[in-house]
């Protein structure tokens, strides 16, 4: 489901409202299990090297109301490379988050953990731990006019706990997704 500052968008366990316009408005999106994608426009000058790509977001796992202990993988592609997983330790809501507007309740997912996807020369990091080997080079960022990114859960993943994310007006960190590209 989804959820503006104006209250629900559309209705929860229909995937047809991820279409509506309005979902633009979502400031909180969650799902118990598959993967969203988003399309960022590519600005970066053309014949230049791309140093670095990261990915900022508040996440955390879904459960029906809440767990704290309800683990979930959580997987970044860009441009169609998985550049790893993260566990995300819980589904957070035994407090109210910071920004919460008054419409969202209480008893539901409440914040999560700013977690940061960096993808360097070396290899992928989340907030600050290697994850995996794939090379920011790999994501063939300068191949077309947008990058896109998917955040989700793998089909066989261990923990298949589903996922929230934050926009700016909910969780505790006044932001929205944010995709850095260095050159």
């Amino acid at each position: 489901g989804m959820f503006s500052l104006e209250g629900p968008v559309g209705n929860e366990d229909a995937e047809y409202c991820f279409y509506y316009p309005e979902r633009m408005k979502a400031g909180i999106l969650w799902t118990s299990s598959g993967y969203v994608e988003y399309k960022f426009s590519n600005g970066v000058p053309q014949n230049r090297r791309i140093k670095r790509v990261s990915l900022s977001a508040e996440i955390c796992s879904e459960a029906p109301g809440y767990r704290e202990d309800w683990k979930s993988d959580i997987t970044l592609w860009v441009n169609g490379v998985d550049c790893g997983t993260w566990t995300c330790p819980g589904d957070f809501g035994s407090r109210r988050g910071r920004l919460n507007p008054p419409s969202w309740p209480n008893g539901k997912t409440q914040h999560g953990i700013q977690v940061v996807w960096e993808m360097r020369p070396d290899g992928a990091y989340v907030n600050g731990a290697q994850i995996s080997d794939v090379t920011v080079d790999r994501l063939e960022i300068m191949r077309r006019p947008y990058v896109a990114v998917k955040i989700g859960n793998k089909p066989d993943a261990v923990h298949e706990g589903g996922f929230n994310i934050f926009g700016r007006h909910f969780g505790d960190y006044n932001q929205d997704i944010i995709l850095t590209i260095e050159y």
